[in-house]
């Protein structure tokens, strides 16, 4: 997983970068594939798609206990 969000993360900032005929010539929209991936991955695991909702409501951290 924080393979997949590295590498969605560097193409990213790849494509922040890209000006000119890189830009225009760029016809794959590789930060899109990684987060295709991404969802595909937690949707394999059963996991939330925001890391700050707990999976199972037993698991939640409680606050003030």
């Amino acid at each position: 997983m924080n393979e997949l969000f590295f590498r969605h993360q560097m193409a990213l900032m790849a494509v922040g970068r890209m000006r000119g005929a890189s830009a225009r010539h760029a016809d794959f929209d590789l930060p899109g594939h990684y987060a295709d991936r991404i969802d595909a991955y937690r949707v394999r695991r059963g996991m939330s798609k925001y890391f700050a909702v707990a999976a199972r409501p037993e698991a939640a951290p409680t606050i003030g206990a």
